[in-house]
């Protein structure tokens, strides 16, 4: 004949080592999201610098554009300023100083510009550099954390593969019709299949148990079963 209150300690022993077990299994399978998340970060970290360096490479191209523009009107006025000392009336010369004065406009707005352009490359240029240290000193935090996790996940493996031993060992002593129940009910109510009964409630779902219920559970009789949340109902000595 079964011995129902061993039966119940074996269960409540068994129920120890499963909420062991599922705790560490749930952060075993989170170490492998979590460095991915890493991963995600940085390469988001990365593309921002790229986007910063993508920036500078248009600020030099356009630096670039202007000082050719510049270089090309400069030009011109050289051009115009020896075409001055072949002009032969005054109005040609009044139009020829003209056009000179509106290039040199033009090349002043220009060069305006250019300055700009280096005042933002230099800003973009430290602020590069000042992104780059930041990336190196990241990418060293990442790598850390995650020998840190590669390390937690190898204890963590360790740890389940001697809890899972200790478990089947214990559930080889349990009745396979109980067993049977209860391995039913850890699997569907996310490793919490046993619970205590506090305060004339269950502890599972808190639901305020019958007199006649607690009465049963007293008895040991029987494997009482919450009518709400359906896990097993023990009182503590």
């Amino acid at each position: 004949m079964v011995n129902l209150e061993e039966q119940i300690k074996l269960l409540v022993e068994l129920q120890g080592l499963d909420a062991q077990i599922f705790k560490l299994a749930r952060e075993f399978e989170s170490i492998p999201e979590e460095m991915k998340m890493m991963d995600d970060e940085f390469k988001e970290k990365t593309n921002s610098l790229k986007k910063l360096e993508d920036g500078l490479k248009a600020l030099q191209v356009k630096r670039k554009e202007k000082e050719v523009d510049l270089e090309t009107k400069e030009n011109s006025i050289r051009k115009f300023q020896t075409q001055l000392y072949q002009i032969k009336t005054n109005k040609e010369y009044t139009v020829l100083e003209q056009e000179i004065a509106r290039v040199k406009a033009d090349n002043s707005l220009i060069e305006e510009d250019i300055i700009k352009i280096l005042d933002q490359l230099d800003i973009e240029n430290q602020r590069i550099v000042k992104e780059k240290e930041l990336l190196k000193q990241e990418e060293a935090k990442i790598g850390e954390r995650k020998k840190a996790r590669q390390e937690d996940s190898k204890r963590i493996e360790s740890e389940l593969a001697e809890l899972r031993n200790q478990r089947n060992a214990l559930a080889g002593k349990v009745e396979k019709g109980i067993l049977a129940k209860y391995e039913k009910i850890v699997s569907s109510k996310d490793g919490l299949a046993v619970v205590a009964v506090a305060h004339e409630a269950c502890q599972g779902c808190f639901r305020v148990l019958p007199p006649q219920v607690i009465n049963e559970i007293r008895m040991k009789h029987d494997i009482i079963f919450c009518d709400n949340c359906a896990r097993i109902l023990y009182i503590e000595e």
